[in-house]
């Protein structure tokens, strides 16, 4: 547990939590990486990018991989859509390193991490390789929801129940 003075008092964060803000980071950071690779733009240098930028970015992809995966129907928050998001974030660009510079300079990566922690299951992506929204939904969309999730893998969950549960290798 780490914790921090506030002006409110002592804020204490447990270590699951900071694991899974690492964990995280992580994924981000590697997300971020393999988008700026797949534009091809820097190749043939390296990329001078304001942290904040690169803050914020990763914040839109993880909106875009949201919304690819039809989760951000059940966040009832206050987030851009990716496309609102990724058009803000291009025209800060355009003002130049300058738009990237203070405290709340990634106020959308702060936004989205927070949504993260609320609303997700912090293990999922390690867990199951998935991001998984937790929280209140409606009974009959979680049961079409897992429905379909046991009709999608209606042939794993068959070899597994045949083994016994005992070979976790198998896919």
């Amino acid at each position: 547990m780490v914790t921090f003075a506030t002006s409110e008092g002592s804020l204490d964060i447990p270590d699951p939590l900071i694991r899974a803000i690492v964990h995280n980071a992580h994924r981000r950071a590697d997300l971020t990486a393999a988008t700026l690779d797949a534009t091809g733009l820097f190749e043939s240098e390296a990329p001078r990018l304001p942290a904040a930028f690169l803050l914020e970015l990763s914040a839109v992809i993880e909106l875009g991989v949201w919304e690819r995966q039809g989760l951000r129907k059940y966040l009832n928050v206050d987030l851009p859509t990716y496309c609102e998001a990724a058009a803000e974030l291009a025209a800060r660009a355009q003002d130049g390193p300058a738009a990237f510079e203070g405290l709340k300079a990634a106020s959308l990566s702060d936004r989205v991490l927070q949504v993260w922690v609320e609303h997700f299951a912090w293990d999922g992506p390690d867990l199951i390789g998935t991001e998984v929204v937790v929280g209140d939904f409606d009974d009959d969309d979680f049961v079409d929801l897992l429905a379909e999730c046991v009709w999608t893998h209606r042939h794993e969950l068959t070899d597994f129940l045949q083994d016994g549960g005992t070979n976790s290798e198998k896919t």
